[in-house]
C-alpha cells in the first residue's frame, strides 16, 4: 500500500515557469512529462514528488548544455502537523534559460548507490526556449 501511495504521487508534478518578474507560477502536469516555454533569462522550477527515507531520490540524467543551465536542487519535507518519520516531500529543480532552442531534460527516481538498477520513475521535459 505504502509503495503504490509513493508510485503515485512521484507520477504527480509541477512545473513553474518563471515571469517577467522571476515570480513564478505554477502548471501541474500528471505524467511527469511536458512541455516547458520559456525566454532567455527566465529561471524556471521542476518540481516532483519524492520521499528520500527511502533511499530515492531524482537524479539528471539528461540535459545538453548550451539552451538550459540548472541553477540548483533542494528536497523540501511535506510539513505534518504531526512530523510523521518517513513522510514524503517535494524535490525543486531549478534551470535558467541563456539561449534560444530546444533541449530535453530526463530526471530519475534512482537510489544512487544502487548500480545498473533501473530507475523507478522517470520525468522526461522538452524546453522550448524563445
Amino acid at each position: 500500500m505504502k509503495k503504490s501511495i509513493l508510485s503515485s504521487l512521484t507520477l504527480l508534478a509541477a512545473i513553474v515557469i518563471g515571469c517577467h518578474n522571476q515570480e513564478a507560477a505554477s502548471v501541474k502536469v500528471a505524467d511527469n512529462s511536458g512541455t516547458i516555454e520559456t525566454k532567455i533569462g527566465e529561471p524556471f522550477i521542476i518540481k516532483l514528488e519524492s520521499n528520500v527515507t527511502t533511499g530515492y531520490s531524482w537524479r539528471l540524467a539528461e540535459l545538453e548544455p548550451g539552451i538550459v543551465e540548472k541553477i540548483d536542487n533542494v528536497y523540501k519535507p511535506t510539513k505534518t502537523q504531526d512530523r510523521i518519520v518517513g513522510s514524503g516531500g517535494i524535490e525543486e529543480w531549478t534551470f535558467k534559460a541563456v539561449a534560444k532552442g530546444k533541449v530535453t531534460i530526463t530526471l530519475e527516481y534512482v537510489r544512487p548507490w544502487e548500480k545498473d538498477v533501473a530507475p523507478v520513475h522517470k520525468a522526461v521535459y522538452q524546453v522550448i526556449v524563445k
